[in-house]
């Protein structure tokens, strides 16, 4: 499959636009045809101050981000072009599809849906313009998600008096701690994994100062796992039963932009308990 262009819009695992596909046929991109992909609005509605200068204002958010793309289908028989255009209305659907943006080889996604009519018109039996509209109800563009793991703080090994210099064992360390850097300037989201046994579990984002503390009652045994969902708010035994309710403390955080830290301890210690933290990167 060849780039037409320096970007390419991938929707869903399907149509890829701006480029060449399998069968040949080109789906361009026109260059003015990308629209919604820069910063989304806000939701700021200022109330002008009676009698007096300036207004009032509420806390602002950002708007859903609406996109259009246009461009055109170019098809070496009327037969191809036919199902380039059924293609096209497969991947835009009322449903959420993933879209993937890359620009310059830098790829972003958002979770997109339908909010239009896909265009189509024929030109020849060769070729078709296209014109699809989406809508992404969360504005944010992802990025790859990035993993890191840790078990349980200790130390062991290393020498005690009396042995000296040049006598020299280092110690094995296990930090406790997972440190990962959101290279976006928006909050992405962040999604933990522990693996038993573990008893009473404790999350912290050091940079937030955020802890997430489970009860001591929370035990998990050696093949069992608890799923947490720093968004949704929600934690899972097994991704089936909810364990919210053995929550004590709770610190949800997320994936700051820059470096991020979260420290994992635990009420009894098991060299095989352990932290897996997914946070995906996110940007304007």
């Amino acid at each position: 499959m060849a780039d037409l262009s320096s970007t390419t819009i991938a929707l869903g695992s399907g149509v890829v636009l701006g480029t060449v596909d399998a069968n040949g046929t080109m789906w361009r991109i026109k260059q003015d045809g990308f629209t919604g992909w820069g910063e989304p609005a806000s939701t700021l509605n200022p109330i002008q101050k009676p009698r007096q200068q300036g207004a009032w204002a509420g806390d602002s958010f950002n708007t859903p981000r609406g996109m259009t793309v246009s461009g055109t289908i170019r098809a070496k028989t009327p037969a191809l072009l036919n199902l380039a255009i059924e293609q096209l209305l497969t991947a835009v659907t009322n449903a959420a599809f993933i879209m993937t943006v890359t620009e310059s080889g830098t790829a972003r996604w958002v979770a997109a849906r339908k909010a239009g009519e896909t265009l189509t018109p024929k030109i020849t039996n060769l070729l078709a313009n296209y014109s699809i509209q989406v809508v992404s109800l969360d504005s944010r563009k992802f990025g790859a998600a990035l993993t890191g793991s840790t078990f349980l703080p200790s130390t062991s090994g290393g020498l005690t008096v009396p042995f000296s210099v040049p006598f020299a064992i280092n110690a094995t360390v296990v930090s406790g701690q997972v440190t990962l850097i959101n290279p976006g300037n928006e909050v992405g989201t962040v999604k933990l994994r522990i693996d038993g046994p573990a008893v009473g579990p404790q999350i912290t984002h050091i940079g937030s100062a955020l802890p997430l503390v489970f009860a001591s009652s929370l035990v998990l045994a050696a093949g069992e796992w608890l799923t947490v969902d720093m968004e949704k708010r929600t934690a899972m035994a097994n991704d089936q039963a909810s364990r919210s309710n053995y929550i004590t403390s709770r610190g949800w955080s997320g994936f700051d932009p820059g470096p991020n830290t979260w420290a994992f301890t635990a009420s009894g210690y098991n060299p095989l308990t352990k932290l897996t933290v997914t946070a995906t990167p996110a940007s304007k």
